[in-house]
């Protein structure tokens, strides 16, 4: 283990040796790490390679410890909602945005580009180095090939279509940037999917524990799958929305056309990773999913969990874990991560079926109940926790579901466990031990995400440290969505294929929840019922691992899903007493300081292109922007 965070420790500074510039087109690639010398010595090879890793954003952390930073997946998805102020997230949430605010640029596109420059340098100099065998000469190149184009495939989904800037670290300080312009949405997807493809054949199946972390095959082919299953969806294949963006050059910038042959490829291209035979559910046997999910989501490095680890990004526990610790704890907690009831209400019960159909008229506050789930809103009774063992009056509506409720949802009432003991009795009502009041470090909605919380740790001694909160290993991809992706482009195009729920139920069963012809007959074969089935699936086994949000908006859900009120329990209430006003569904009026009615449009499918970078290039802008 000491090991692997002496790869940690260079990953999280290397950020600091590169200096900082406001766009990709400013200037050529950094002088100080590409002198005569780098590429002499195996050392400074791989402090540089290193230096190129550190350019990927902070996955773990949810644009809320600081006003302006990391990026805002979590935030800005219908899952969660934050209670802290002044942060730039709560513009997008509510519409209030454009080309000038420049919304998380560093992290969705400066950064991006300043990798992609430092890859391409990389790239044309690694066979320089006497030091490294002709073997590590191809695993460093293909590595900063993988993550150049993986910088690629994360801009896609915010801009849709981008710059394509080619194998030279381009100076595009040179006059003419006039007649430079985007790349269609097909041309950067053939070029990402490519360069993926390419470079998972000179990379390894896994690294010795002391590199964990470092690309492998199996990354490369899981971020093609993941980007050619976006590409294959509404947002990205014929949507008639973006039919009249044509280009300075006269070329359409999105397919004008819907093409089903694009459900083949993401599924074949997600068929690729599962073929490699490396990777399983942590758990599959579904024995034990709370002790599998623990594993999977609190054991760090090598350690067990790693069967269904593809890519992570190894990183301190602290901003993940801050932000979804109850202040009454103690030591640092800032505990505003809150679930959505939406959220809440989209996992199943432990007999597999889904609670909540529907929505009245889209109010939450008055939930279609499917009467077979077994399934109640009124009442208390005692219940005792699968997960902590603690017995307690429980609102009904958390009675009975399915092991990932448990998981990631802490309610108000729930005891605290920190150093595997009872640490708390937690209050999110106003005036609680940590629900609203005179900070803003509260439970926006009366839940708090759980499902990174280690009770191990013994947060309450204070400090950010990782001897306080440890270390936390984010799954970027994992076995699970790889699945996912697979029966939902098998879904699209042949709607009668056995795998689909073969695959289904693996997932399922790991969950600790019935197979679904079990539980749903009707939907086998059916693609549309399918389809919602298997859309929830990923909703619940997902959460709280920025996909959400890509989710909503290349379904193009997000005009509902995405364009309603938050919902939460009512924490203007100064109880939770079981008779109280606690319990009821409310819009939260605690939404990062706003009234908790987001704004979701047609133009907010895609991030603008910034206003700085329209003057420099004169490129097309997105829609409605």
């Amino acid at each position: 283990m000491k090991n692997i965070f002496k790869t940690l420790i260079l990953l999280l500074t290397a950020g600091a040796l590169l200096a900082s510039c406001d766009s990709y087109l400013d200037r050529q690639p950094d002088e100080p790490l590409t002198s005569e010398n780098i590429f002499k010595k195996q050392s400074t090879t791989l402090q540089y390679l290193t230096n190129i890793y550190a350019w990927q954003p902070n996955y773990e952390a949810p644009a809320c410890v600081s006003s302006n930073d990391d990026i805002p997946w979590e935030a800005c998805s219908d899952e969660a909602s934050f209670s802290y102020l002044n942060r730039t997230y709560t513009t997008i949430n509510y519409n209030s945005w454009n080309p000038s605010t420049n919304a998380f640029r560093n992290d969705t596109y400066n950064n991006m580009y300043k990798g992609i420059r430092e890859a391409n340098y990389f790239m044309q100099h690694v066979y320089e180095c006497p030091e490294l065998t002709e073997t590590d000469k191809g695993y460093y190149y293909n590595e900063a090939r993988f993550l150049r184009a993986y910088f690629y495939s994360m801009m896609l989904p915010v801009y849709g279509p981008v710059f394509l800037i080619g194998d030279d670290p381009v100076d595009f300080t040179q006059s003419g940037l006039d007649e430079r312009e985007r790349n269609t949405w097909d041309e950067c997807v053939n070029y990402v999917a490519t360069e993926l493809w390419e470079a998972s054949k000179g990379l390894p199946n896994s690294w010795p524990n002391n590199h964990y972390g470092r690309a492998t095959k199996g990354a490369a082919l899981a971020a093609r799958a993941r980007l050619l299953l976006y590409s294959a969806r509404k947002l990205f294949n014929g949507n008639d929305l973006y039919n009249g963006i044509v280009n300075k050059h006269g070329d359409h910038l999105f397919p004008t056309q819907y093409d089903e042959k694009k459900w083949e490829k993401a599924a074949q291209a997600a068929k690729d990773v599962m073929d490699l035979n490396l990777y399983t559910l942590v758990g599959a046997d579904g024995e034990d999913p709370y002790g599998s999910f623990n594993k999977l989501f609190t054991s760090v490095g090598s350690e067990t969990g790693v069967v269904e680890k593809i890519y992570t990004r190894i990183a301190s526990g602290y901003q993940a874990r801050v932000v979804a610790t109850p202040p009454k704890v103690g030591g640092t907690a800032y505990g505003g991560y809150g679930v959505t009831q939406k959220q809440v209400d989209a996992f199943a019960m432990s007999n597999g079926r889904y609670p909540i159909t529907g929505y009245t008229n889209d109010d939450q506050s008055r939930p279609i109940i499917d009467p077979n789930a077994g399934y109640s809103e009124t009442g208390f009774s005692k219940f005792k926790h699968p997960i902590y063992g603690d017995e307690l009056d429980t609102y009904k509506m958390y009675q009975n579901r399915e092991p990932r409720f448990y998981i990631n949802v802490f309610w108000s009432g729930m005891t605290w466990h920190g150093a595997n003991k009872k640490t708390a009795d937690i209050q999110f009502f106003t005036d609680g031990n940590s629900g609203p009041g005179p900070s803003h470090n509260y439970a926006p909605t009366g839940y708090l995400v759980h499902k990174f919380i280690n009770p191990a740790l013994d947060t309450s001694v204070g400090g950010t440290g990782t001897n306080v909160f440890g270390f936390i290993d984010f799954p970027v991809f994992r076995y699970a969505e790889v699945l996912l992706n697979y029966i939902e482009a098998l879904n699209e195009y042949d709607p009668s294929n056995m795998d689909i729920t073969l695959y289904l139920n693996m997932i399922r069963k790991r969950a600790g929840v019935p197979d679904i012809e079990e539980v749903y007959p009707d939907a086998v074969g059916d693609q549309t019922k399918m389809r919602e089935l298997i859309r929830r699936e990923r909703q619940v086994e997902l959460c709280f691992e920025n996909l959400r949000y890509f989710d909503t908006r290349t379904w193009m859900t997000a005009e509902t899903d995405n364009n309603m009120p938050v919902y939460g329990m009512n924490i203007s209430a100064k109880d939770h007493k079981s008779t109280g006003e606690f319990w009821q569904r409310v819009v939260c009026k605690y939404d990062g300081g706003r009234d908790g009615n987001r704004v979701f449009t047609k133009r907010c499918y895609l991030f603008p292109i910034s206003q700085e970078e329209l003057d420099r290039v004169k490129c097309t802008q997105n829609y409605g922007w």
